[in-house]
C-alpha cells in the first residue's frame, strides 16, 4: 500500500474513533467520572502500555535530542493538553454542540496556517475542500450559536490549539519519530499537566464505579493507541493540511452513533452538513496530488545533521519548514 494512502486511511479511522468517544464517556460520566478527569485518565493509563511497546520493539528507543525534547514540551502542553484543558473549559458555559461545533474551525486555520507561517503552497482542491467541510460542520449543529462569551472564546481557542498541534507536528520535525514514541511523550507531557489542572480545579476523583473504571482503561487504550497514534502516522504522510480536513470525518461519526444509540433526529441540514464534509474528504483522497513527497518514514534514531554527499539529492525536502512557531 503506497504511504499516501495509508495516510489517508489513517487519519479517517483516527477520526471515526475520535467520534466514538461521546459515546463511551457519557457513560463514565454517570459511573462517577468527569471531562477533566476523564482526560487525565485517557493520558496516564496508556503510558504503560505504549512503554512496554516501545520496550518490545527493537527498532524503537527513547533518546530524543535536546531541540526535540523542547519541541515536545511546546507541542505537547500548548497544543495536545491545553485543547483538552480549553474544550472541557468551554462545556462549563456554552452546550456541547455549540463548542464542537467552534472547535471545528481547525482545519481551515491548519489550511491557512501552513500558507501564511510556512509557505505552503495552497492548491484549490485543499481550498475548496477546507471551506466545504467548515460549512458542513456549521451545518452539523441544529442549535442557536450563542451563549457565554468566555465559553465561545474558550471553544475557538480549543480550535486553535489543536491547529497548532497538528501544524507543529508537521513541520517542527516530530513527525521524524517513531509514532509510538511521539505518542508516548505527548501522553506523559499532557497528563502531568491534565493532572495538576485537575487538582488545582478541584475535579480529579478516585471514586469511580468498577464498569467506571474498566472503560475508562479501554477508552484511553482506545484512543491514545488507536487514533492518536493513527493520526500520527497520517501527518508524517499527507501532512498537516490533509490531515486537517479529513479529522472532520469525527462529528459524522458522532452523529450516527447518536441516531443508533440515543435516537436523535436526523434533519435536512445534517444530512446536507455531512454530504459538504463527506464531499470533502473524497475530494482530498481522489484529486489532491500536491502535498509531502512519498517516502517511508526515517529511521527511528537519534541522528546529527548529516553532509549532503555528491552522491544524494540536494533538493530541499518538501517538508521542511520556512520559519519556526516558537
Amino acid at each position: 500500500m503506497k504511504s499516501r494512502t495509508i495516510g489517508y486511511t489513517a487519519v479517517m479511522i483516527s477520526g471515526m474513533i475520535f467520534g466514538s468517544m461521546p459515546l463511551l464517556a457519557k457513560f463514565i460520566f454517570s459511573q462517577g467520572g468527569n471531562s477533566v478527569n476523564l482526560v487525565f485518565w485517557r493520558f496516564f493509563f496508556a503510558l504503560p502500555v505504549l512503554f512496554y511497546l516501545i520496550h518490545r520493539n527493537p527498532g524503537v528507543d527513547f533518546k530524543i535530542t535536546k531541540l526535540q525534547r523542547k519541541n515536545l514540551l511546546y507541542v505537547g502542553i500548548f497544543g495536545y493538553a491545553a485543547t483538552a484543558m480549553t474544550l472541557y473549559i468551554s462545556y462549563n458555559y456554552i452546550s456541547t454542540g455549540v463548542a464542537t461545533t467552534l472547535h471545528f474551525i481547525y482545519p481551515i486555520l491548519v489550511i491557512l496556517g501552513s500558507a501564511v507561517f510556512y509557505r505552503d503552497r495552497l492548491t484549490f482542491i485543499k481550498f475548496f475542500a477546507g471551506v466545504l467541510s467548515t460549512l458542513g460542520i456549521f451545518l452539523l449543529y441544529n442549535g442557536e450559536l450563542s451563549g457565554s462569551l468566555f465559553g465561545i472564546f474558550m471553544a475557538l481557542l480549543s480550535g486553535v490549539t489543536y491547529a497548532f498541534y497538528v501544524l507543529y507536528i508537521d513541520k517542527s520535525g516530530l513527525k521524524a519519530l517513531h509514532s509510538l514514541k511521539l505518542t508516548f511523550y505527548l501522553s506523559l507531557i499532557a497528563s502531568v499537566s491534565m493532572f495538576f489542572f485537575a487538582l488545582f480545579t478541584g475535579q480529579f476523583t478516585l471514586h469511580l464505579t468498577l464498569s467506571g473504571w474498566a472503560v475508562t482503561v479501554f477508552l484511553s487504550i482506545f484512543v491514545t493507541l488507536g487514533a492518536v497514534n493513527l493520526l500520527n502516522v497520517g501527518i508524517q504522510r499527507i501532512g498537516s493540511q490533509s490531515s486537517g480536513i479529513l479529522s472532520t470525518l469525527e462529528p459524522i461519526t458522532s452523529i450516527i452513533i447518536g441516531v443508533l444509540v440515543f435516537n436523535e433526529i436526523l434533519n435536512l441540514p445534517i444530512i446536507i452538513g455531512c454530504v459538504f464534509i463527506l464531499s470533502a474528504v473524497i475530494l482530498i483522497v481522489r484529486y489532491d496530488r500536491e502535498g509531502l513527497p512519498v517516502r517511508k518514514p526515517a529511521p527511528d534514531r537519534v541522528t546529527e545533521p548529516v553532509t549532503m554527499s555528491s552522491t544524494e539529492p540536494t533538493a530541499k525536502p518538501a517538508s521542511e519548514p520556512v520559519g519556526k512557531l516558537e
